[in-house]
């Protein structure tokens, strides 16, 4: 029987962090925050179980990848999976990662960044680099900047079980020239140390001479998120998912598609509900005690009853159409995101499972209680690979792409991805193509994107207020400016649940020194 080999996650996320050799795992099961401690580490240093190492410097987060064998039948089904690791084989992995931010095209406009200067001068291109075996040490990754300037862009380190352990920069942005900042996107002369690429593996299985090519994946290193524990409305995966449903009639919602509360419509009511937590403008509609607060209402929001409909419908009626023309006006953006950033609604899997709840379509079936996730190691075999590719999205914004936080709008084109390799970003894409026309450098909007005009960009990730103290909606960030913002990113706060009472809550914690 056939048999082939696949790298998960398909699209793994790395980010940086300014402690030198602390780091944590990203989530690799939905449901599930991220584990904090390094692999194998079991001790109980101080920084344990934080998010900000013994020193207050930020843990990078590494993407961790797992190569799985597939076997089908002579029909092309898959009738076992299984986990390769260093017991079952010898694995070299290649990452190739590269930064093209400064040579990218301008966000607003046509231009070149850095117009006058030669293209090969900007990309920041590490060239592959290669590791093999158990438990090896981190690798450096690096580049260069205007033929010069050194970059990081990241280490290359494995598990006790030979897997591969990406890890990004440190979060230094840099302006050899000293060049001003003057947008939130596009400054010359600048550069940082988020980058993307392919990632590849050899798999040579023991007491054989063959070695196999397995199913390449891509690797992203993206920003901190400072709110690992909430997410977006909108996440990378439903992005994505969207995508691939144009290629794959099976994921897309068909007329005798069964929509379920509680596996597709509570998830988008919690995230919208949770994100009082960190933005004053949700907390406005949907924070606790308002009319909008969705989960205090899931006796009548999930049930199908007719006479439930008119609570349904309003909900719906709220919601911009995918095509940002029609509808409501929620997600709450300004007509600037609406009318220039791709992604500023509901994907239109997400809008369409959306309607079909608001007619009464659905399956009713929830219990009262969110159902509990299971972690990786306790999924079925089969459901582990998608596990990983799924969880490393949901962690991610999935608009608007304005430009975004992780990845930018070339994520919504259907050139982006490979149509027969499912959540796969296409072979022909050139390393660092997936992050381009990200802002140079990533602070400059990460300052800007607080609130303006009465809207809410990422607060899943770019909290705008949080709980700090005794003070319910605090700034999270003062009153900074672009290079305030590179000089001090790594102080402020992350937010993590607490438990208060016989309730969670989501509080500010490890701040450092922030004016």
């Amino acid at each position: 029987m056939p048999v082939t080999y696949r790298i998960h996650p398909a699209i793994g996320i790395a980010r940086v962090g300014d402690s030198p050799d602390d780091f944590f795992v990203g989530p690799e099961s939905p449901g599930f925050p991220p584990t904090l401690e390094k692999p194998g580490d079991k001790s109980a240093a101080a920084g344990a179980g934080k998010y900000k190492d013994a020193l207050r410097r930020v843990k990078r987060q590494g993407a961790r990848f797992h190569v799985y064998e597939y076997t089908s039948d002579d029909t092309g089904a898959v009738t076992a999976v299984r986990a390769i690791t260093g017991a079952d084989a010898d694995i070299e992995w290649e990452v190739h990662l590269a930064n093209r931010k400064a040579a990218a095209p301008e966000l607003e406009g046509g231009r070149r960044r850095n117009a006058t200067i030669p293209e090969q001068d900007l990309i920041i291109d590490a060239g592959p680099h290669r590791l093999s075996g158990l438990a090896q040490p981190m690798h450096e990754i690096r580049g260069t900047f205007l033929k010069t300037v050194d970059v990081k862009l990241g280490d290359l380190l494995t598990d006790a079980d030979g897997r591969l352990i990406v890890l990004g920069g440190h979060g230094a942005s840099q302006s050899p020239h000293s060049s001003p900042m003057n947008h939130f996107a596009d400054n010359d002369g600048w550069c940082d140390d988020t980058a993307d690429g392919p990632v590849r593996a050899v798999v040579r299985l023991h007491n054989t001479a063959d070695a196999v090519n397995a199913d390449p994946a891509w690797v992203v290193v993206a920003p901190p998120d400072f709110a690992p524990a909430l997410e977006n409305v909108v996440t990378l995966y439903d992005a994505v998912y969207s995508a691939m449903a144009r290629f794959d009639p099976r994921l897309a919602l068909g007329d005798a598609t069964p929509v379920s509360f509680t596996r597709d419509i509570y998830p988008i009511l919690r995230r919208v509900s949770n994100l009082h937590w960190v933005s004053k403008v949700a907390a406005r509609r949907h924070g606790e005690g308002k009319a909008h607060h969705f989960i205090a209402k899931l006796a009548v929001l999930a049930s199908n009853h007719p006479d439930q409909a008119p609570d349904r419908e309003a909900v719906f009626l709220a919601l911009r159409t995918p095509d940002g023309k029609g509808g409501g006006n929620m997600p709450k953006l300004p007509a600037l995101a609406v009318s220039k950033a791709p992604g500023a609604a509901l994907t239109e899997q997400q809008y369409a499972r959306m309607e079909r709840w608001s007619q009464g379509r659905f399956e009713a079936d929830w219990t009262g209680q969110e159902p509990s996730p299971l972690p990786l190691d306790r999924l079925p075999a089969s459901a582990r690979p998608h596990a990983l590719d799924r969880a490393a999205l949901e962690a991610c914004v999935g608009g608007p792409f304005f430009p975004g936080i992780e990845v930018s709008r070339v994520m919504l084109d259907d050139a982006t991805y490979d149509a027969a390799r499912p959540f796969r970003i296409n072979e022909q894409m050139t390393p660092g193509g997936v992050t381009a026309r990200m802002a140079v450098p990533w602070q400059a909007d990460f300052n800007d994107c607080s609130i303006e005009q009465g809207a809410d960009w990422w607060p899943g990730q770019r909290p705008n207020e949080v709980r700090r103290g005794s003070e319910v909606h605090a700034p999270w960030t003062p009153d900074w400016g672009h290079q305030d913002m590179v000089d001090g990113w790594a102080q402020l706060g992350f937010v993590v649940p607490k438990q208060v009472g016989n309730k969670i809550e989501y509080v500010e914690d490890e701040r450092g020194i922030v004016p």
